[in-house]
């Protein structure tokens, strides 16, 4: 992504390096039919990342001229690049040579890099090989000429001493990857019975040159102080490569250790504290009898398999040593013994290992070496680290309230909202006012974003592997987004999303974090939509598209903006050769998320969605002119050092981060100079487009216009593709629709049926009650008429009762009279017929009491028929309602039905 000049793949000769002597080729190994891509100024020397960046440039425009690289037996030699008349087309003394490496994304691609003092630039030259065992080769014969030759003979009366530093990273097999293992200074926390990568890099640092020719086997041993017999051989294959750094030669052993297949001691066993491990490697060195062994002592704590560590510390355990040698006059060929190998102890640095060859990669994220730190503290903020957020007061909150309660049209913004913006939207508001500001409403999102967003997930997609790769580099300083949190699957999903939708873009490194930062206020579809609207009507997509020539021209204005507000810094960036996309570049494609604590991240894009694409200039300068004292006082290394780690840092305190918003709200862009700028920027592109040959600007243009009509064609062909899947869908749906129809048709004729069935039941029912009621009422009627009667006949017999009671007792009163005047008035003699008379008396007595008692019983009985028949009457009365309520109960039943 870096402005730079890529010149033609014929290049011209460089007067300084070519011999104007006919090449002597009969000491150099030939190489044909390789594809000479061009070259291109590179900022750093042995920067892999940007040797991967030109090839990939490079690659895009070459054409198929094909030379033959003729490289030197041994390090006195050149690299020669011969056309097909075997004419020189460049040359390099392999002294010069720097750097070289295989592209990780074009295992066919390889590329060099060389030094030229006279200039001070460095050149990057790319070539392309049949297939990536071809390249391979090509490194290889570069790394061994290079090293051969470069031993010099040792005295035969002394001893000759070489010093070399020993570095020693590990990594582990987790879920079909490669990964580091977490790190403290002083050990390396493993997890049990998994598969461990052993790297070991011996730099030769002494000016004289030893060179090692191969490594005969990796040691492992449970002890600091071991004995020949604790050490374990690996029995996984040993690899050895061979390269060069600005310190000197350099040598890779990679080896791999299974410790469920071979075990080592207790080294599989968790572990409550560090256990001393030694591992070590036997090295043969050229003309020296006796291996040399490097042992490089270390920690192990072993943990469950299951056991995860979020934040990583990339600690690189080194040792110096000093191989002291011998002369040895038994063999002629190995002309010297080992004396001695002295080891020293350095103190643990983060890593800063740099592969040869980055095609034999350690897994995602190895191509970030951090520079060298002295202490933790000095280590970069992790992505995504949480620093307190402010809580906003009633006051706010009632003010943001209002504000969101007269906002009802989306296509308008409140004349106060750009004010309250910048002293912060409140946390609990943000996903509101972030759709607003994006111009989003929820009728939006469920008639057309959720319907996109579900069809653009369930697409193929071509970045699915990048994406993946990228979930655990993305804020693994937040918890919501650690390995097999809902934080990774919502971000593979919207990323996967979007990469089908903008096919054009795709994904691109960096995308990851903007989502991410997203996904921590809204649901996956709420976010997806506004993430589009970013890309598209904040025109952030631009940044991305083929060329990244809207990121040159932000890095130009940004370059621009700061000659003209502070010359100063400018000069002393000048001064350093430290380029804008250097410090920049993360900044604008992460929008300032990748780094920096995320209460500060949610303020910026507060300002980026109020105010628009011109943050990204405010936020910059206010981030330079706030650390101008700083950065004027270091130099290139200290300024790289100060931007990545400690200006993150420094904004861990709220007051700095409010200083900064401050300063970016007050930063002045002039719209009129920009413009300016821009016609500058695409001037100075057009004339070196001019500068190139015009065949070549032809073949440009046909190649972006082929390219074009192939995308184009892409997108026609997805277009026609979800026109026919939508016909093929639509007619599904109108066949469902129909065969809905016919149903319900129908049921509707059955339903019909069981109408009027239940219309001519609720006829028969309606004239059934009425009878019932008929019968009900003349029932009732009868029942009446036959109680009043009983109650005249229970009159008359009371009647007829009182009577006769009035004259029993008449009578017997009579009687008593009669039979005391008898008494009285008769003698003795006539005792016997009074007693007669008062006997039949008695009697007649006894007869009315018993017809007495027969008329009361009667009148008992008629009262009991009396209420018998009022219970019989209640009887019927209860089964006529219960009736009607039931069939009324039935016929509203069948009707609902």
């Amino acid at each position: 992504s870096k402005a730079r000049m890529v010149e033609a793949t014929e290049p011209t000769v460089e007067p300084e390096v070519v011999d104007e002597d006919e090449p002597n080729l009969t000491q150099s190994i030939l190489f044909d039919n390789l594809i000479y891509m061009g070259r291109a100024v590179i900022g750093s020397s042995v920067s892999n990342i940007e040797a991967n960046a030109i090839i990939g440039e490079l690659y895009e425009y070459h054409t198929d001229n094909k030379v033959t690289l003729a490289i030197g037996s041994d390090s006195t030699g050149s690299i020669i690049v011969l056309d097909k008349n075997k004419e020189v087309l460049h040359k390099d003394r392999i002294k010069t040579v720097l750097y070289c490496t295989k592209s990780a994304a074009l295992p066919q691609c390889f590329a060099y890099t060389s030094g030229h003092k006279e200039r001070g630039m460095y050149y990057c030259h790319a070539f392309k090989c049949k297939d990536k065992e071809v390249c391979m080769r090509v490194l290889n014969t570069m790394g061994s000429s290079f090293n051969r030759g470069l031993t010099q003979d040792l005295p035969s009366d002394g001893r000759l001493e070489y010093d070399f530093e020993v570095s020693l990273e590990i990594l582990e097999e987790c879920n079909n990857e490669i990964i580091p293992v977490a790190q403290d200074k002083d050990l390396f926390k493993l997890r049990q019975n998994r598969v461990r990568h052993f790297v070991l890099t011996v730099t030769q640092t002494s000016s004289s040159v030893l060179i090692l020719e191969r490594c005969c086997g990796l040691f492992l041993a449970p002890s600091h102080h071991p004995q020949p017999s604790d050490f374990v051989l690996l029995d996984m294959p040993v690899e050895m490569e061979t390269g060069t750094t600005g310190r000197g030669p350099l040598y890779m052993v990679k080896g791999i250790w299974n410790p469920c297949d071979q075990p080592c001691g207790d080294l599989n066993d968790i572990s409550n504290g560090g256990r001393d491990v030694s591992i070590a490697i036997d090295v043969v060195a050229s003309g020296v009898v006796d291996p040399i062994r490097f042992t490089s002592k270390t920690k192990f704590k072993i943990y469950q398999e299951s056991e995860r560590f979020y934040l990583y510390s990339r600690y690189t355990s080194q040792q110096q040593f000093t191989v002291a040698l011998k002369p040895n006059h038994e063999d002629p060929h190995r002309r010297f013994g080992l004396a001695e190998v002295k080891a020293k102890m350095i103190t643990a640095t983060p890593s800063k290992l740099r592969s040869l060859f980055s095609g034999i990669g350690l897994g995602p994220g190895d191509d970030d070496i951090s520079d060298i730190t002295e202490s933790e503290d000095e280590e970069p903020l992790i992505s995504g680290t949480v620093d307190t957020i402010e809580q906003a007061s009633e006051e706010t909150l009632k003010r943001w309230r209002t504000l969101l309660e007269s906002w009802t049209d989306h296509s308008t913004r409140p004349n106060e909202l750009v004010k309250l913006s910048r002293k912060g939207i409140p946390n609990s508001l943000r996903k509101e006012v972030w759709l607003k500001l994006g111009g989003i409403s929820e009728k939006d999102i469920e008639e057309n974003y959720i319907y996109l967003y579900d069809e653009c997930l369930h697409h193929e997609c071509r970045h699915e592997q990048v994406i993946l790769w990228d979930l655990n580099r993305t804020f693994p300083g937040n918890e919501f987004y650690h390995e097999g949190q809902d934080g990774q699957r919502q971000l593979y999903h919207v990323c996967k999303s979007y990469a089908g939708f903008d096919p054009e873009v795709g994904y691109c490194q960096g995308l990851s974090f903007i989502v991410a930062v997203l996904l921590l206020h809204l649901p996956e579809e709420k976010a997806f939509a506004l993430f589009t609207v970013i890309m598209n009507e904040y025109n952030f997509r631009d940044l991305f598209k083929k060329g990244f020539q809207m990121l040159q021209l932000k890095f130009f204005i940004l370059e621009k903006l700061l000659e003209d507000q502070m010359p100063d810094l400018w000069e002393h960036f000048q001064d350093h050769d430290l380029n804008t996309q250097m410090y920049a570049s993360q900044w604008f494609l992460t929008l300032f998320s990748a780094k920096f604590p995320l209460g500060l991240v949610f303020r910026i894009v507060d300002m980026f969605l109020t105010e628009g694409p011109d943050t990204l200039f405010k936020i910059a300068l206010a981030l330079l002119k706030l650390s101008k004292s700083e950065l004027l006082s270091h130099d290139f290394e200290g300024m790289l050092k100060y931007f990545r780690v400690s200006l993150p840092k420094r904004f861990m305190n709220k007051k700095h981060g409010q200083k900064l918003l401050s300063t970016a709200s007050s930063a002045k862009i002039q719209p009129g100079k920009v413009a300016l700028w821009e016609a500058e920027f695409h001037k100075l592109q057009d004339e070196k487009r001019s500068l190139e040959d015009p065949m070549r600007q032809l073949e440009h243009q046909l190649k972006q216009s082929v390219e074009a009509n192939h995308r184009l064609e892409q997108e026609n062909d997805m277009l026609v593709q979800r026109l026919m899947l939508n016909q093929v869908n639509m007619r599904h749906q109108l066949d469902e629709l129909e065969k809905r129809n016919m149903d319900l048709k129908r049921d509707f004729s059955k339903l019909n049926t069981k109408y009027e069935a239940v219309c001519e039941s609720n006829d028969l029912l309606s004239a059934e009650i009425l009878k019932t009621k008929n019968l009900y009422h003349s029932s009732l009627a009868e029942g009446d008429e036959e109680r009043s009667r009983h109650k005249l006949t229970i009159q008359e017999y009371q009647k007829v009762c009182r009577k006769l009671e009035e004259q029993h007792e008449k009578e017997k009163q009579e009687l008593n009279l009669e039979v005391l005047e008898v008494k009285a008035r008769l003698g003795c003699g006539i005792e016997g017929e009074v007693d007669s008379k008062t006997l039949s008396s008695e009697q007649r007595l006894r007869e009315l009491e018993l017809e007495l008692a027969k008329t009361k019983l009667c009148l008992v009985e008629a009262n009991c028929k009396a209420q018998e028949y009022e219970h019989r009457n209640t009887e019927l009365y209860e089964k006529l309602r219960n009736h009607e309520t039931s069939v009324i109960g039935q016929l509203k039943a069948k009707l609902n039905r």
